[in-house]
């Protein structure tokens, strides 16, 4: 066969992948939507299991791996250039950078950088035995949401993306999650394991796309609801939706060198010019210091606030609300997300790969949280808004407009910040259709991109299942099922550890780093 027949075959759709995933999705929206309150006692049920009977294997594998990314990236495997000796970079390090912070990110941290220290501060763990409220506390919520949104992830995504890329620049193996774990894999196997991968990984995902994009949705209208004066709704929501998914459908549809890259640098400048702005105009000098101080606590309690358990202390809630889920979150992103960033290795090294995609991203989360998060701590400590009280009555989506409505020209802030949003949000969502589009086709290679109708298809898809959710208030129960997918998504990723060894050792016998004997 030709090589524009091979390149056809590639493209064309992976049935035994699509369908499973695309059938097990669909059910499971399905059955949290008829069976609301059934689907999510039994889901809430398991989810405790998991937590209590797995939740040390997920907490103590997250730190292992953070370790594991830190050895690989100092060993001889990091010398390895990912795509060859004389491969030449195809992305600058600010596209890169910003790349990699808004295709990981996203919504993420617009949504939490404010209402999550605020959590921390008033119910901090009770094993650290932290008065509520005083000023440990407010120096653990910074530095806990700092260790939460930083280090940790950006270890589970590179180690799963230079896995994969390794395979796909090095030994010429297809772009898709199941190629990182090839090395594990005995070839008679593959036609087998590697659709049921990819139907796990496109049914994981979707889930976890959804309650994201559920949660932007929710934060849009409520700041287009303080703007104009009125209660947001079911209108507003899908207004949001006709809005964003065009934008990321658009920029996923031209492709990473195009439309994705400009739009997260776009993103990227309008992060920054923001965080400058509230920086600024708000509580500078205390928002420094708490900054200073969270950053020598996150760094001196590091592996300690890595590993809290509610060990001897069971009546302690917070190990199974934030640090377990989290872990089950990086898991089920890690393999996904590092498929996406894998497309931006060609031309550097395995150990600039890991540097960079782990340190500048951890610098900037710690300043946006410090800066954010900072604020919300300032209003909460001085008295001069209850923070706290204000998640409970209008939740976590109006937390950002209730403290922006302290500043002067508040309401030309909160227009900027629904404009980060919808951008925000269209940047992250743009590198996961893509993802979702790659892994069910029959195999494209790293250099090439999938069918642009998949891209759609993905794109409409998850959108109209993020604004389903959100008008039926079937968020929640889905929120289980994410638990369940971590767990092979957690195996995966493990698994993926395991094979880049394999290929690194293997590779760095060869001549310039490259297979060349892989078809």
């Amino acid at each position: 066969m030709s090589e524009a027949g091979n390149l056809e075959e590639r493209r064309k759709l992976n049935h035994y992948t699509f369908w499973p995933g695309f059938i097990l999705l669909v059910a499971g929206i399905t059955l949290g939507l008829v069976y609301h309150e059934g689907l999510a006692s039994l889901l809430g049920g398991v989810m405790e299991w998991i937590h209590i009977n797995f939740g040390w294997l997920e907490v103590s594998l997250g730190i292992i791996i953070v370790m594991f990314t830190a050895g690989i990236a100092f060993s001889p495997i990091g010398n390895i250039r990912l795509g060859g000796r004389n491969a030449k970079p195809e992305f600058t390090f600010w596209q890169w950078f910003a790349l990699s912070l808004c295709g990981c990110i996203g919504i993420g941290i617009l949504f939490w950088a404010m209402g999550e220290p605020i959590y921390h501060m008033m119910q901090p763990p009770l094993s650290l035995n932290i008065e509520p409220g005083s000023k440990d506390a407010g120096v653990f919520a910074i530095a806990q949401t700092t260790l939460h949104w930083t280090i940790a992830q950006y270890c589970f995504y590179t180690v799963c993306a230079v896995a994969i890329a390794l395979v796909s620049y090095n030994r010429n193996y297809p772009l898709s999650v199941a190629a990182g774990m090839y090395a594990l894999i005995p070839e008679k196997l593959r036609p087998l394991a590697v659709p049921m991968v990819h139907a796990i990984c496109l049914f994981s995902l979707c889930c976890a796309i959804a309650t994201s994009m559920g949660a932007g949705l929710m934060q849009i209208g409520s700041g287009a609801g303080r703007l104009f004066d009125y209660t947001p709704g079911p209108g507003t929501w899908a207004a949001a939706a006709a809005i964003i998914i065009p934008i990321y459908v658009l920029s996923s549809y031209s492709g990473l060198k195009k439309g994705m890259r400009y739009l997260s640098t776009g993103t990227t400048r309008a992060f920054f010019f923001f965080m400058a702005l509230v920086l600024f105009a708000g509580p500078t000098l205390f928002i420094l210091g708490l900054g200073v101080e969270s950053f020598g606590y996150f760094v001196n309690n590091f592996f300690r606030n890595s590993t809290l358990l509610n060990t001897m202390q069971i009546e302690d809630k917070w190990p199974m609300q934030w640090l377990v889920p989290y872990m089950e979150i990086f898991f089920i992103f890690a393999p996904l997300l590092g498929h996406f960033l894998a497309r931006m290795g060609k031309g550097r090294t395995i150990r600039q790969f890991i540097l960079v995609n782990v340190i500048p991203p951890t610098v900037f989360c710690h300043f946006w949280i410090a800066t954010f998060g900072g604020t919300a701590v300032y209003f909460q400590w001085s008295g001069l808004v209850d923070v706290w009280a204000g998640i409970h009555e209008y939740g976590m989506e109006s937390m950002v407009y209730i403290l922006l409505a302290q500043f002067p020209f508040s309401k030309i802030l909160m227009g900027i910040f629904v404009v980060t949003i919808v951008f925000s949000f269209a940047t992250m969502t743009d590198s996961l259709v893509a993802t979702l589009a790659i892994i069910s086709t029959k195999g494209v290679r790293v250099s090439e991109e999938p069918p642009k109708r998949l891209k759609i298809v993905w794109g409409i898809v998850v959108g109209l299942i993020a604004y389903v959710l959100c008008i039926s208030g079937g968020i929640e129960p889905v929120r289980g099922l994410i638990s369940l997918a971590g767990f092979p998504m957690m195996l995966f990723t493990f698994a993926m550890c395991v094979s880049l060894v394999k290929d690194g050792i293997y590779l760095l016998d060869k001549p310039d780093w490259m297979d060349n004997n892989t078809e």
